[in-house]
């Protein structure tokens, strides 16, 4: 009787947020899109009580990419049809399908060859401007550096996009490190998606041919000092909480990316997917591949339980928690998971023992 409850829930679920994404396709202005996005809060709050931390993540990310594709249509509506192709793309959380409430954008554009900036950059900086402006209107706020499509840096031609890709692969250093683990994350979310074709294909060619790129995620990855101190005692802050976003949810991101491309796997950019594709290729054994994926489960549910609960508070979801409000068995298993990240991260650093500088 529970299962057939909970079956149920998830399809009304469903149904409900179907129901949604149809009014969003037909919003008539941007405006309207905004008043609409105030739903998600509540939504979200659902799949987070009903669903696991995946299906809350993609419930998310979903509506931000119907948002994103119905602003580029009412956008071409009054500035007219584009004047090259062109692909609409999302890196980092939103290309992984792992938005959380409240994150910033990370999106650019990639054009045709024929695209030239001097005939067509106003046309693609209005329609960027007006893109990011109406995101930020939707609750997913503008990017604090900048790494958006309303930023004439990230409107290339598909060509360009593969140069840089080449570049920050073959001539690596710390910041083309830092701009690959954000852009190699990347997705289509509207336009030609022919034009993204030469960067997946940069992506599968060269990075697991090229290791000083990965030796710089690496070393970039194990800069951060562990959540575990003496005695396997949570380091936490002055208010006694500990950020998981950046002491787990973050490390397993980095993990996923370097083991999956590593083994030149780039057909989906979510953590998940790539351990598993990863599992048993070059660096990553079954068996930590199933260590992993299970220690990223743990850790959205946790994060996920956090932001539910912050939001039936009536005050903004974050991601830090208090450890000593966990159950023992919680607590000793978070201490597991961050044992075990460490661990991979200390046998990446065996493989790439020279830090780039």
């Amino acid at each position: 009787m529970l299962t057939g409850n909970i079956r149920l829930a998830k399809n009304l679920l469903n149904t409900h947020f179907q129901h949604f994404l149809r009014h969003l396709a037909d919003a008539p202005t941007p405006q309207a899109l905004a008043r609409l996005a105030e739903a998600l809060g509540g939504l979200w709050l659902a799949a987070a009580q009903d669903g696991t931390a995946e299906s809350a993540a993609g419930l998310v990310s979903d509506a931000a990419d119907a948002l994103t594709r119905r602003l580029l249509q009412l956008a071409q509506a009054e500035l007219g049809p584009p004047p090259v192709a062109y692909a609409w793309i999302a890196y980092g959380s939103q290309g992984r399908r792992e938005l959380t409430l409240n994150s910033d954008q990370d999106n650019a554009l990639v054009f045709a060859e024929d695209y030239r900036e001097n005939r067509h950059g106003a046309y693609f900086a209005e329609l960027a401007g007006r893109v990011c402006s109406g995101l930020a209107d939707c609750g997913f706020i503008l990017c604090p550096g900048n790494m958006m499509a309303s930023n004439p840096a990230w409107r290339l031609r598909s060509s360009d996009w593969a140069q840089h890709f080449h570049d920050w692969i073959v001539a690596s250093d710390r910041h083309k490190a830092r701009l690959a683990g954000n852009f190699f994350d990347l997705r289509g979310i509207d336009g030609d998606a022919r034009l993204l074709s030469p960067l997946f294909a940069t992506l599968a060619e060269l990075c697991p041919r090229h290791d000083s790129l990965l030796a710089h995620w690496v070393a970039n990855a194990n800069v951060a000092p562990s959540a575990l101190g003496m005695f396997r005692r949570f380091i936490v802050d002055d208010s006694g909480r500990l950020d998981l976003k950046h002491a787990a949810t973050i490390p397993l991101v980095e993990l996923a990316r370097i083991h999956s491309l590593a083994a030149g796997f780039v057909h989906t950019s979510s953590t998940l997917p790539r351990l598993l594709a990863a599992a048993g290729k070059r660096w990553l054994s079954e068996a930590g591949a199933h260590d992993l994926a299970g220690s990223w489960a743990f850790i959205g549910e946790l994060r996920v339980r956090q932001q539910r609960q912050a939001l039936m508070r009536g005050e903004a979801p974050d991601n830090h928690i208090d450890p000593s409000a966990l159950s023992p068995e919680t607590q000793e298993k978070l201490r597991q998971t961050l044992q075990l990240i460490a661990l991979h991260q200390r046998a990446l650093l065996q493989i790439y023992p020279h830090m780039p500088s």
